[in-house]
């Protein structure tokens, strides 16, 4: 993979076979692509960090007899980390604040609880 605005070609040889280029890649979880951006990375976390609150929600939020508290660690030990999962390579922007913000807000309006 080559990182640059432009699609940029650079063949590769590796023992005399030409290794393919690929516009994207996955390297420990977290997705690159050849433009440097990291906004389809930004969405994959908050898809993923969204179907563990969907998972997390049915299973033990609903439930009443969990303390405010303990709701509360989950959400800190499992969808916090699932949706910053990489982020000390993401650019902070506004517009990412916004969204990482709006996605957390989205899980805690649904559990009803809110941060102390």
């Amino acid at each position: 993979m080559v990182l640059d605005r432009k699609r940029v070609a650079c063949p590769l040889r590796v023992g005399g076979e030409v290794l393919p280029q690929v516009e994207e890649f996955k390297y420990l979880g977290v997705l690159f692509t050849s433009e440097g951006k990291i906004e389809r990375e930004i969405d994959r976390r908050i898809g993923a960090a969204s179907a563990v609150m969907r998972s997390v929600y049915r299973t033990v939020v609903v439930k009443k007899e969990l303390s405010r508290k303990a709701k509360l660690s989950i959400y800190r030990s499992i969808y916090v980390p699932t949706l910053t999962y990489g982020h000390e390579l993401w650019v902070m922007t506004e517009r990412t604040r916004s969204r990482i913000q709006a996605a957390e807000m989205s899980f805690l309006r649904r559990g009803g609880w809110a941060l102390p």
